[in-house]
């Protein structure tokens, strides 16, 4: 991997810093000699990271702890390190909403719309006047596989994830004249705590969770050579096959792998509740002798 500092500068800035890939891409410049912004709503773990690096890397670290979607957060962050000269944007915070479409509950779904679609166009736009300052930027928004196509049961989220690829497709021309570098990272299944919490059995999709170390370190390896990054030969191919197939066959495809995974999940759940239950009444009729 060619020096990034040499092309961007000595600051970048990285949402979602505290855990998952954004952790790793924080890792892997603060290695690189970056000096940080950390941002994440989680403030202490952020200060415990930023210790860590400052004492590893003998680099400059900036932490802002915020909810960034929170009305006038993105505005407000960009005020705090407005005296940094940043090169290198990475919007890394993003959340998901799994479930029956009209399970979820709207609010919710909003505030996924809002950190997923709104708070990373927000960032790139208006720290655009400083990236286009320089002689050299990058930006790298964080999508996922789920871009290429509607997926059941994630539906509002594979659309944000859309509108991610589109608009960095759209600015990775666009921007090219003013040397702002832009990659759209779409990482399949990875390693993370995002994906520990997904309530459906992993093991029944046909896909391998990836490392996020991986995962960062094919989005900084790719900046600046083309428009989008798929990490993973598997994962490719489930990005390219639209282009061969009818799109409903995919969308039918994963909505059927889907549908699966959560049932034998709650299947799971079920089985486990119930041997609780079970255990717990055994329990109590050990304790007191079979009397009721």
């Amino acid at each position: 991997m060619k020096s990034l500092i040499k092309r961007y500068g000595n600051w970048a800035l990285i949402t979602g810093a505290s855990s998952g890939i954004g952790f790793e891409f924080a890792k892997n410049l603060a290695q690189q000699g970056f000096n940080l912004v950390l941002v994440a709503r989680r403030s202490e773990l952020l200060n415990t990271q930023a210790l860590e690096f400052k004492n590893l890397y003998g680099i400059d670290v900036r932490v802002v702890a915020v909810d960034l979607t929170e009305p006038n957060a993105v505005k407000a962050l960009y005020d705090d390190v407005a005296d940094l000269d940043i090169g290198l944007i990475i919007p890394s915070a993003g959340v998901d909403e799994m479930g029956a479409f009209f399970t979820r509950d709207y609010a919710a779904l909003e505030r996924m719309i809002k950190l997923n679609v709104s708070v990373p166009t927000e960032l790139v736009h208006i720290f655009g006047s400083k990236l286009s300052s320089r002689k050299k930027s990058g930006v790298i928004l964080v999508s996922s596989l789920f871009d290429y196509q509607g997926i059941p049961l994630f539906s509002t989220y594979a659309a944000t994830k859309a509108y991610i690829l589109m608009l960095g497709e759209a600015l990775n021309v666009e921007l090219r004249k003013k040397d702002i570098d832009v990659l759209v990272l779409s990482p399949g299944l990875t390693d993370t705590p995002f994906a520990h919490g997904l309530e459906m059995n992993l093991s029944l999709l046909p896909m391998f969770a990836q490392k996020p170390k991986s995962v960062a370190m094919t989005g900084l390896r790719n900046l600046g050579r083309g428009a989008t990054v798929v990490p993973g030969l598997l994962n490719k191919l489930y990005a390219w096959e639209n282009r061969f197939l009818p799109r409903s066959w995919p969308v039918k495809l994963f909505g059927a792998l889907i549908g699966n995974a959560v049932k034998s999940f709650s299947k799971k759940k079920k089985r486990e509740l119930t041997h609780e239950i079970s255990s717990n009444k055994s329990q109590v009729a050990n304790n007191t002798g079979g009397k009721s």
